[in-house]
């Protein structure tokens, strides 16, 4: 189903006359382009504090946290399409993106038990990263619901996309804000972790699990589901120190 999709996609981009870009730029959030990380300040640290930062982590979404499902919307090729008078093709857009969406929240729902899940449309991105997540969650329908509501002081967020060798290492709040991840993708296809400003997680937090065919979406969620479980057992007694602390919000 997302090979379908992308396929469709293909077809529209070249229809508009334009090169094909992801949801992140869609939606405003510009994705990794190239690796360039040597001089980078966040990897001050990152060999010394990585591996303890991902069990304060799992831990904290383990132990009251949750974790939001970004769901993509590609409304602005809907919206370009219907403009060009491609109201057939910008249809077909529209309804593989719906089944393609239907399918991740059954398989969350289904099979993931590690912690609570939410889910949101991409285009509310910001609202997520600034902790605004007042009536923007989904029910099980994909339609936005403001009696569900996610008390969790602690979030990460998960959505079906690339996998990048980040450029960024190991950041504090502060310098999350203003931190832009680039990169250069190596695994297509999968369900990707990052934090609540979007920069992907490193290991050995189980930051990601290779997965697409949507007919055996939950299994990719289970498995997803157990590699959290068994992390989680085996550092469940991790007490951070106050250096790990400033990397987990």
């Amino acid at each position: 189903m997302v090979q379908k999709l992308n396929k469709i996609l293909l077809i529209a981009f070249c229809l508009l006359g334009t090169t094909a870009f992801s949801q992140e730029e869609e939606e405003g959030v510009k994705p990794p382009q190239i690796k360039d990380y040597n001089n980078d300040s966040t990897f001050k640290n990152f060999a010394r504090y990585r591996d303890d930062v991902a069990k304060a982590q799992v831990n904290a979404l383990k132990n009251g946290g949750a974790l939001l499902i970004r769901l993509k919307t590609n409304v602005n090729t809907i919206t370009k399409l219907k403009n060009a008078g491609k109201v057939d093709l910008a249809t077909q857009v529209e309804r593989e993106t719906f089944l393609n969406n239907k399918a991740i929240v059954r398989g969350f729902t289904n099979q993931f038990k590690f912690c609570p899940v939410y889910f949101f449309y991409s285009n509310v991105s910001d609202s997520v990263k600034h902790k605004n997540t007042t009536g923007i969650f989904l029910d099980t329908n994909l339609t936005v619901d403001p009696a569900i509501i996610c008390t969790a002081g602690f979030y990460l967020i998960a959505e079906q996309g690339t996998l990048y060798s980040s450029s960024i290492g190991l950041t504090t709040e502060a310098e999350a804000v203003n931190a832009r991840e680039k990169g250069t993708a190596f695994k297509d296809f999968a369900i990707v972790v990052k934090n609540r400003y979007f920069i992907q997680l490193h290991e050995p937090f189980p930051y990601f699990q290779k997965g697409y065919k949507m007919k055996t979406y939950g299994q990719y969620v289970k498995n997803f589901n157990d590699k959290l479980q068994i992390f989680y057992t085996k550092y469940k007694s991790y007490n951070p120190s106050p250096e790990i602390k400033q990397y987990i919000y």
